[in-house]
């Protein structure tokens, strides 16, 4: 447990650690958008250096965002101080505090001003803006005013084409984190997450023949046990690389992010292949690509599936294989995942990576759907 401040306790154990930045309370370089206190800096260090998963600390998601959110001091402050002095206030079991306040009025009466017109900002640092708010309000304070926020972050990016790539991608991220209200899926929604596994059925079943793979030969070996996607789709166990005493830096100890990411990378991935289904070159390269990622990012040693789906919503590769609407039908379908029961969303997910590795599932797409249909309390339209 995090100890309060003025304890004798060890510091290494603080959830505020003094180093060198914000021990000098000054930005040396003139980087940052907004004028900080000694107590941002300390912010600032938890975003940057202190903040991270079960599954370790997220540095690549942490640096883009970072170094996006300086271009404007909105979404600065949005994201890290409004963000980080919340996180802090709960890991000191409060919910609300001076500092909390400060920070959370001055990014809300940034917000108001923006729809005021009394602020000028582009489109991309506003969505970050509130994607911010979205998601401390989905951790830390109201869930329903977190999709609010959303709402309003897909409305602006959404509406545009040629978006900031880390805008997008944070906005699909959070998504991905955020917990549906209500858990029931709507018949439509039903149909639509058979459908899918149907449609990777097919694919399994393309890919599997001996003409297909002599032309993609990479399709048989690229999600088998011995390869590195292998420990970040597969179901775990999933140890931790975070040292003990850096354990009260692990952002949320409830919401499954392992597992909402990673059945997030086995959606993409599978609706990628469906999508280059008639070029086996196009399929070829976006495997290889998949397999450099998870080398290039130590991701098969330390297996992260936040990481890897961020890497995912990037899209970093050639521009014929970029397909900015993948990641929003990824996020739809994901967000159909999560009104599933427990036991359905471990099918779904098995599914998925049996048909990835070219293996018929044991528990396959029949049983999903006769337990799907039989399992559905009277549903509610998520708002």
């Amino acid at each position: 447990m995090p100890v309060e401040p003025n304890s004798s306790a060890p510091a290494s154990y603080s959830v505020s650690p003094v180093t060198l930045l914000d021990a000098s309370g000054k930005d040396p370089f003139d980087s940052l958008p907004v004028t900080c206190t000694r107590e941002d800096f300390i912010l600032m260090d938890c975003w940057t250096n202190r903040l991270t998963y079960w599954s370790g600390e997220p540095r690549l998601i942490k640096d883009q965002v970072f170094r996006a959110v300086l271009n404007h001091p909105l979404p600065f402050q949005s994201i890290v101080l409004a963000y980080c002095s919340r996180w802090r206030a709960h890991a000191y079991g409060l919910k609300w505090n001076p500092e909390v306040e400060q920070h959370v009025g001055r990014a809300t009466k940034g917000l108001e001003q923006v729809m005021k017109g009394g602020m000028k900002i582009d489109t991309d640092s506003l969505a970050m803006a509130l994607t911010g708010m979205a998601i401390q309000e989905e951790r830390f304070g109201s869930k329903q005013q977190a999709r609010g926020y959303v709402d309003q972050a897909v409305q602006i990016l959404r509406s545009r084409s040629g978006s900031n790539r880390v805008a997008e991608a944070l906005l699909h991220y959070v998504q991905f984190m955020l917990m549906p209200l209500h858990p029931a899926v709507p018949e439509d929604g039903q149909q639509w997450l058979v459908t899918f596994l149907r449609g990777a059925e097919e694919l399994m079943l393309e890919h599997s023949s001996d003409a297909y793979l002599s032309s993609v030969p990479q399709r048989r070996s690229t999600f088998q046990m011995d390869s590195p996607l292998f420990p970040l789709l597969s179901s775990g166990p999933r140890p931790s690389h975070v040292p003990l005493q850096s354990r009260i830096y692990i952002i949320t100890k409830t919401a499954p992010t392992q597992e909402l990411t990673r059945t997030a990378a086995l959606i993409y991935i599978t609706a990628a292949l469906w999508d280059f289904q008639g070029s086996p070159s196009k399929t070829g390269r976006f495997l290889d690509h998949l397999r450099a990622i998870v080398k290039n990012h130590e991701l098969d040693r330390f297996p992260a599936c936040e990481s890897f789906v961020w890497l995912l919503l990037l899209e970093g590769y050639e521009a014929d294989l970029q397909e900015p609407e993948r990641s929003w039908s990824t996020s739809e379908l994901l967000k159909l995942y999560k009104q599933l029961q427990p036991e359905l969303q471990f099918l779904f997910s098995e599914i998925l990576f049996s048909l990835l590795m070219l293996t018929p599932p044991i528990r396959g797409i029949d049983v999903f759907e006769r337990e799907l249909y039989s399992s559905m309390p009277e549903v509610q339209e998520e708002p």
